[in-house]
C-alpha cells in the first residue's frame, strides 16, 4: 500500500481559505490558492457547500469530491469535514487523495461515530510510515478515556457515545496537521505523529490534549471525572517494527494508568528498562509475582505488628498506601466524627511518594446510612454502585473529598475500638481485586490485635 496523500486545510462558510497546508500547495502545483472554486469543478463545489450547510456546529461529516492537480487531471478526493462549536472558529477539511488509498468504497476509511480514521486505516498508515526508510524519527502514542466505563454506568451509552467523539475531535484539531489520530474501538485511540521529532514538541502536544479534555469535563457531575491517558515510543528508536512499537506504547499506556491516570508516559529505557515484547500488558507470571509480593508484605507486617510489636502503625499504613496504590488511610473512634489519624499520599511528577498528615471530617460515621453495611460484613465497600437516593449523606461525603472508592473496617476489640477508612480519589488508579480486598481486611485485623491505633 502506498502513503495516503492527506492535507488539513481550514477554510470558511464561503470556502475562502483560511490556513494552507504547504503540501497540498505543492501537489496542486501551486503558488496560493485562495478558494476552493480554484480547483474543485462547478458541480462538486455545489455538493460540497451543500454539504457544509448541512453540517451542524461541533459536527462532522465525510462528502467526496473532484481536485484539478498539478496536471491538469480531475483526482477524486475524500474530504472528512469539522464544524467547531463556535461559529467565529475556521472550519476543519482534511484531505485524503482516494487514489493513493485502495479501491474500495471511502467510508471504509473512517470511523464513522468520530469521523477520524478507523483501526484498519490508522494501523496501515501507521506501517507504511514505517517502512518509509526515508522518514525521519515520528511519535507513536496510544490513548484512551480514564474510567470510561463509570461514565456509560452514570450517564447511559448515548452520552458515552458523545463523549468519545468530543473527545476525538479534541485530539484530532490539536494534533492538527502534524499526524494523523485514529479510532482503533471503543474508547481507544492511536496517534502517529509523523512531524513530531522532539520531547519538548511531543510534551506540549500531549499536555494540551490532557489539559483540554480534563477542563471541559471538569463539571460533569455526579462524582465522575472524564481524563485521558496516553503512552508512547519513538520510532525507529526505541522499536524497529509496528508490532513491537504497539507493545511498547500499550505498556506505556499502562504504566500512565497505574501512575494514576490523566498522564502521558513516553518510553525511557533509563527509566523503563528494557521491554519484553511478550503482546500483554501484563503476563500471568507477572500477576502472580504482583501477588506474591504482596503476600510476602503481608507476613512481614504480620511478624512485625505482632510477633515482634517492633513496627509503628504510620510505617505499616504507608507500605499499605505503596503496595495497593491507595490515596488516604484515616482512622477513626467509634462515636468520632473527625479522624485522629490520617496519612494522605502524593505522587510527584517524578514518580516518588509523599505522605502527609491530615485531619478529615468523617459525618458518615455518625449519621446511621453506614450501620448496616459494617454489621453485614468485615468490611464496607463503597463506590459508583451506591444508592444515592438511599444513602445521601454518604454520597454528599464521597462527592465533598472527590472519592471515587471508600472502604470501612470497623475495629470492635482491641484497645481503641473504631473504624480505618482506605480512601481513593476519582483520578486514582486503584482498582481493588476481591484478593486486594481481603489482604485489606487481614491487615485491618492485624492493626486492631496489635493494638498500634
Amino acid at each position: 500500500m502506498r502513503r495516503f496523500k492527506r492535507y488539513l486545510i481550514c477554510v470558511d462558510n464561503e470556502l475562502n481559505i483560511v490556513k494552507n497546508d504547504n503540501a497540498f500547495l505543492s501537489y496542486l502545483g501551486m503558488k496560493e490558492l485562495h478558494n476552493l472554486s480554484q480547483i474543485i469543478p462547478p458541480p462538486d463545489i455545489m455538493q460540497l457547500q451543500n454539504c457544509m450547510f448541512a453540517i451542524g456546529y461541533g459536527s462532522t461529516n465525510l462528502t467526496c469530491f473532484r481536485v484539478r492537480a498539478g496536471n491538469n487531471n480531475l483526482d477524486w478526493f475524500a474530504a472528512n469535514i469539522e464544524k467547531p462549536e463556535n461559529p467565529e472558529e475556521p472550519i476543519q477539511v482534511e484531505l485524503s487523495d482516494i487514489q493513493s488509498m485502495k479501491t474500495g468504497s471511502t467510508d471504509s476509511y473512517y470511523d464513522k461515530m468520530t469521523g477520524l480514521y478507523n483501526k484498519n486505516t490508522i494501523t496501515e498508515y501507521a506501517k507504511d510510515l514505517m517502512e518509509d526508510k526515508s522518514h525521519k524519527p515520528f511519535y507513536f502514542f496510544l490513548m484512551d478515556i480514564d474510567n470510561f466505563k463509570s461514565v456509560n454506568d452514570t450517564f447511559g451509552h448515548m452520552r458515552g457515545d458523545e463523549i468519545i467523539t468530543e473527545v476525538a475531535h479534541i485530539a484530532k484539531e490539536i494534533v492538527g496537521d502534524n499526524g494523523v489520530v485514529g479510532r482503533i474501538g471503543g474508547d481507544e485511540f492511536m496517534l502517529v505523529l509523523e512531524k513530531i521529532s522532539t520531547e519538548q514538541d511531543l510534551r506540549n502536544t500531549l499536555m494540551t490534549i490532557r489539559k483540554t479534555v480534563e477542563e471541559k469535563y471538569q463539571n460533569i457531575g455526579n462524582n465522575v471525572c472524564v481524563t485521558v491517558s496516553m503512552g508512547g515510543a519513538l520510532f525507529p528508536t526505541d522499536a524497529m517494527d509496528y508490532e513491537s512499537m504497539f507493545m511498547l506504547a500499550d505498556k506505556m499506556l499502562y504504566i500512565a494508568k497505574t501512575k494514576g491516570r490523566n498522564r502521558y508516559i513516553f518510553y525511557s529505557p533509563l527509566i523503563h528498562g528494557k521491554v519484553l515484547y511478550d503482546g500483554k500488558v501484563m503476563t500471568i507470571s507477572q500477576n502472580m509475582l504482583m501477588n506474591r509480593e504482596k503476600s510476602n508484605m503481608m507476613m512481614g507486617l504480620m511478624d512485625k505488628l505482632i510477633s515482634e510489636g517492633n513496627l509503628p502503625c504510620e510505617c505499616a499504613f504507608e507500605q499499605i498506601i505503596k503496595g495497593y496504590t491507595i490515596d488516604e488511610i484515616c482512622v477513626a473512634d467509634l462515636d468520632g466524627e473527625k479522624s485522629y489519624y490520617s496519612l494522605q499520599s502524593h505522587t510527584g511528577d517524578d514518580g516518588e511518594i509523599s505522605f502527609t498528615h491530615n485531619e478529615l471530617e468523617l459525618p458518615i460515621l455518625t449519621c446511621g446510612e453506614l450501620d448496616d453495611k459494617i454489621e453485614k460484613a468485615p468490611i464496607c465497600v463503597i463506590g459508583f454502585d451506591l444508592d444515592r437516593e438511599k444513602n445521601p449523606q454518604i454520597a454528599a461525603f464521597m462527592k465533598k473529598n472527590d472519592l471515587r472508592v471508600l472502604v470501612i473496617y470497623k475495629m470492635k476489640h482491641g484497645k481503641r475500638p473504631g473504624y480505618i477508612l482506605y480512601m481513593n480519589h476519582t483520578q486514582s488508579s486503584c482498582r481493588l481485586s476481591l484478593t486486594d480486598l481481603a489482604d485489606l481486611t487481614y491487615f485491618s485485623h492485624m492493626i486492631e490485635i496489635s493494638g498500634q491505633c
